[in-house]
């Protein structure tokens, strides 16, 4: 008893932060999420003050070119789901070329390894990950 109310509790828990995430993101603008996402590589990556310059512009111009995300992705149809996905993905090979411009090959390198870790930690808390039992 005492185990499955400490699970509902740690989900609970996760939910809300996640939510609060979520909110935190909608509230920023465009100018002050690319400025916290340039900081959080700047730590990371140890990046000069250029290097940070750069990338806050490029997250600044990519953030204005994102759509908005459509709420109701279910009720798609097929074709705007691929349309979606498309246009998604050739933005993040665009950012993904740009960063490599202004990275150095051992920050890329680093920026890269902890880009594949939180997509496989993102999937590994999806859904669908835990149906097909991976």
């Amino acid at each position: 008893m005492a185990l499955s109310s400490f699970g509902i509790t740690a989900q609970n828990e996760a939910r809300e932060k996640k939510e609060h995430r979520k909110e935190l993101r909608e509230n920023l603008t465009p100018e002050q999420r690319s400025e916290l996402h340039s900081k959080k590589m700047t730590l990371d990556l140890d990046l000069t003050d250029l290097q940070q310059k750069k990338l806050k512009q490029l997250f600044l111009d990519l953030g204005k070119d994102k759509p908005a995300d459509s709420e109701n992705k279910k009720d798609m149809t097929p074709e705007a789901k691929y349309a979606f996905k498309n246009a998604q993905m050739d933005r993040r090979i665009a950012m993904k070329r740009e960063v490599k411009k202004i990275l150095s090959p051992e920050q890329f390198e680093k920026w890269e390894k902890g880009a594949s870790e939180r997509r496989s930690h993102h999937k590994k808390g999806s859904k669908r990950y835990k149906q097909e039992g991976r």
